[in-house]
């Protein structure tokens, strides 16, 4: 299953800047999600890591998903087109970016998530990659509400 809602960077309505020299660039992308995209599995774009450009550090926070417990792990990476999971291909690092894992045990909602797993290792591409969101463990009450996905990237 794939998320409900997009955004402008996704649609094309909104370009993502591309640097003009040797400068990072951050960019923090949005996404309203329903209470149906936090189930297991769901997985979805959220934004886009340009041509030429890999990826420095990425960030993930939103409002509060789970109204109960802070149960819910998203993980982040590049999405694979298939619409069932992230890149597993070494040019997109070989893996997940990461997940907000230990962080949700103290509530999502209250903190910001930093990830770096297998970001060293992302090789510059001659196309636009699609940066991705995997619901691995779902809410244990699901709550709509919005994510964001902040986005440190460079030059190769």
């Amino acid at each position: 299953m794939s998320f409900t809602n997009s955004n402008d960077y996704i649609t094309g309505r909104k370009p993502v800047p591309t640097a003009a020299g040797g400068e990072t660039l951050v960019v923090r992308f949005t996404l309203a999600v329903a209470t149906a995209d936090l189930a297991l599995n769901t997985i979805g774009q959220v934004g886009i890591l340009p041509a030429g450009h890999v990826p420095v550090e990425v960030r993930i926070d939103s409002t509060d998903i789970d109204s109960s417990t802070a149960a819910a792990v998203i993980a982040v990476g590049i999405w694979d087109g298939s619409g069932a999971s992230l890149s597993t291909d070494a040019i997109d690092g070989g893996g997940l970016w990461g997940d907000t894992g230990g962080v949700l045990t103290i509530a999502f909602d209250k903190a910001i998530t930093r990830l770096l797993n297998n970001m060293a290792t992302v090789g510059p591409s001659s196309v636009d990659r699609k940066l991705g969101l995997k619901v691995t463990t779902a809410p244990t009450t699901a709550v709509a509400g919005t994510i964001g996905v902040t986005l440190t990237y460079r030059p190769a």
